[in-house]
């Protein structure tokens, strides 16, 4: 039986995963910058799952950048578990995003001389897990987006679908809980979107934490609460989605 949670786990678990707060990333100087977002303040709940809306050139991968410490932010804060990204070092930094947040992207970014169960245990590996510990790991990540039995299969010998959710497996191994994901079902079919859709929510049913940019509504309507961008300023707002909009899983 496990004991009763320390005050600092309390504290930690009830504070954002992240925030932004004023916000801005400014591209070139002078006559030539171009403010790609903000000023932008909003705060991200553990287990929270965030959509993200907007035109082309709305910042919504701006913002997802900053909010994986890809980027900096030229004026205001960004914090991820309370931690201000701009005054912790490049190691610090480096282990965030192998332990804390994890990336999906709309193109999968997977190592095509790597089998499905390498991919994903990698990020295991190169923050020290060993390799037998690390590929057991990626195994159940693969078992819980329902691909246990294509662990040994490479990239080019899965299908979109198979290679989206390998990816989101790695996204989500190991002690991670802040998923990024920019359109990652772009370029599926529908049936195989809604797929990955249900597992994403079932990750954040889960206790994990996501924020999805998408031109998709039916995905949005996945999401807790759905933010919308315009000319780089959140400009609109939505909590929850009547859960009779959302595909019956």
């Amino acid at each position: 039986m496990r004991g009763s949670p320390r005050p600092e786990d309390e504290a930690l678990s009830s504070s954002p995963i992240l925030q932004l707060n004023g916000a801005t990333r400014v591209h070139g100087q002078g006559s030539l910058a171009v403010r790609a977002l903000g000023p932008i303040s909003i705060d991200v709940q553990p287990g929270e799952f965030v959509a993200v809306m907007g035109p082309s050139g709305s910042g919504k991968s701006t913002m997802l950048g900053l909010s994986g410490a890809l980027d900096q932010p030229t004026e205001g804060t960004v914090c991820v578990q309370g931690q201000d990204l701009r005054t912790i070092g490049a190691t610090r930094l480096a282990e965030l995003r192998r332990q804390v947040i994890g990336y999906v992207f709309q193109d999968f970014n997977l190592l095509p001389g790597l089998t499905a169960v390498e991919n994903v245990a990698l990020p295991l590996e190169l923050d020290g897990v060993r390799p037998r510990a690390a590929r057991e790991e990626a195994q159940s990540a693969l078992a819980a987006v329902e691909l246990d039995e294509l662990g040994a299969r490479f990239p080019d010998d899965l299908s979109g679908g198979e290679r989206q959710r390998v990816a989101i497996a790695r996204a989500f191994v190991g002690p991670r809980q802040l998923l990024l994901a920019d359109e990652p079902t772009g370029a599926l079919d529908t049936i195989t979107g809604d797929l990955v859709m249900r597992l994403m929510r079932k990750q954040c049913d889960d206790g994990r934490t996501t924020i999805l940019v998408t031109h998709d509504a039916s995905h949005a309507a996945w999401a807790d609460r759905i933010l919308f961008l315009r000319d780089g300023l959140l400009v609109d707002e939505t909590g929850a989605v009547p859960s009779d909009m959302v595909s019956a899983s």
